[in-house]
C-alpha cells in the first residue's frame, strides 16, 4: 500500500510540474488546428421551390410525394404555354387553360402551392386578365417574351408599359424568363424604366456561362432576383456539367449574389410516363447535390461523379427559403 501512495504522490508531482509546458505545447498549436468542416451529407431544410409548372391536378400527388422526399415545403406554380407542357407545339397560344390549371391547384392547396399566372403579351386585354388571374388567387406574374420561343413583341414595347407599371405599382412579382445574350437591352430598358419592379430572371438570366452579363445585371438592378434551375432535363444536364468542370467559379458567384437566388426545379410537371413521383425527386436531388455536396452522380447523366459547389449551411439556408420570405413575403431574415 506504502509503495503504491508513494507511486500516486510522485505521478502528482511531476504532473504539477509538467503542466505549464503541456498548456504552453497546446496553447501554440491550437491555432494551427483548422475547425470541424461541414461533410456534405445532406441535412434537413425547409426549402421553397420558386419555380415549376404543372398541366392538371392530376399530377399533384406524384410531386407532392418527390418534394416531400426533397424537404421542399411549398412551389410556385406558373401559367404556361401549350409549348411549355406539350412537345411539338409551337407559337404562344393554349395559356387560358393551364392558368385556370395552376389557380385550382393553388386554391385547392395553399399550404403547398403559391400561382403565378401569364399573359398573352400581344392581347389587348392582357393587363385586364392580369387583374383577373389575381382576383382569382394569383399572386404573381409568368412572362415568357423574353423566350427565344415567344419573343413576339420586343420587351420595352409600349404595349407592356401598362402591365409593368400596373405590377410595380401593386408590388406584384414578375417571373421574367430572358435571354439576355439576346435580349439584353430591351430588358435593361424595363429594369430602368421601372426600378421598383420585383422581378426574377430564372435560369441565371440564361447568363451562366456569361458570368460577366449576369453579374453586370445584378449589380446595376437591386431588384433583380433570379433562380438556379436549368429547365428541360437536356437543359439540366449541361448545366450540372458545366458546373462540374469549373465549380469554384459558381459557388463564388453564388456565394456573391446569395441573397437574390431562389432554388427551382423546373421539372414541368406533366402525365409523362417517364415523369414518374422517382424521377421527379431524383432530379430535385440532383439541384440539391450540386448546392451541398463536393461530389455526386445524377442517373441521367450516368456513372461518372460530378462536382458541386458545396455551399456551406448558412447560404442554403438563404437560397432554400430565407430569400424568397423575404422577397415575396416581406419577412425579415
Amino acid at each position: 500500500m506504502k509503495k503504491i501512495l508513494r507511486g500516486i504522490v510522485k505521478f502528482l508531482i511531476v504532473l504539477i510540474f509538467i503542466s505549464p509546458l503541456l498548456f504552453r505545447g497546446i496553447h501554440a498549436i491550437l491555432p494551427h488546428l483548422k475547425a470541424p468542416q461541414w461533410t456534405g451529407i445532406s441535412p434537413t431544410y425547409r426549402i421553397i421551390n420558386a419555380h415549376e409548372h404543372f398541366q392538371s391536378m392530376e399530377c399533384v400527388p406524384k410531386f407532392l410525394e418527390a418534394m416531400k422526399r426533397n424537404d421542399v415545403e411549398k412551389t410556385v406554380i406558373l401559367g404556361s404555354p401549350e409549348a411549355t407542357i406539350l412537345s411539338g407545339r409551337r407559337g404562344f397560344f393554349g395559356e387560358e387553360k393551364y392558368n385556370l390549371a395552376v389557380l385550382e391547384i393553388a386554391k385547392a392547396d395553399p399550404e403547398h402551392f403559391i400561382a403565378f399566372p401569364t399573359i398573352n403579351v400581344k392581347d389587348p386585354e392582357k393587363l385586364e386578365k392580369l387583374k383577373q388571374y389575381l382576383a382569382m388567387g394569383g399572386q404573381g406574374l409568368k412572362l415568357y417574351s423574353g423566350h427565344s420561343m415567344f419573343h413576339e413583341i420586343p420587351l420595352d414595347d409600349p404595349g407592356m408599359l401598362p402591365v409593368y407599371e400596373y405590377c410595380e405599382k401593386n408590388r406584384i412579382p414578375i417571373l421574367f424568363h430572358v435571354n439576355a445574350g439576346v435580349y439584353q437591352q430591351e430588358f435593361e430598358n424595363v429594369l430602368k424604366r421601372f426600378p421598383n419592379l420585383r422581378v426574377i430572371c430564372p435560369h441565371f438570366c440564361l447568363s451562366s456561362i456569361a458570368s460577366e452579363r449576369f453579374k453586370h445585371l445584378m449589380n446595376t438592378y437591386p431588384s433583380l432576383y433570379t433562380d438556379l434551375s436549368f429547365g428541360f432535363i437536356d437543359f439540366l444536364k449541361a448545366g450540372l456539367l458545366r458546373i462540374s468542370q469549373d465549380p469554384e467559379k459558381f459557388r463564388e458567384m453564388v456565394i456573391q449574389y446569395q441573397d437574390r437566388i431562389f432554388f427551382g426545379t423546373d421539372m414541368v410537371v406533366t402525365d409523362a410516363p417517364y415523369k414518374t413521383a422517382d424521377w421527379l425527386a431524383n432530379v430535385a436531388r440532383a439541384y440539391r447535390d450540386m448546392l451541398e455536396k463536393e461530389t455526386y452522380t445524377f442517373s441521367e447523366i450516368g456513372p461518372m461523379t460530378l462536382r458541386g459547389i458545396h455551399l456551406d449551411p448558412p447560404v442554403l439556408e438563404k437560397i432554400y427559403h430565407t430569400n424568397f420570405e423575404r422577397f415575396f413575403y416581406g419577412k425579415k431574415s
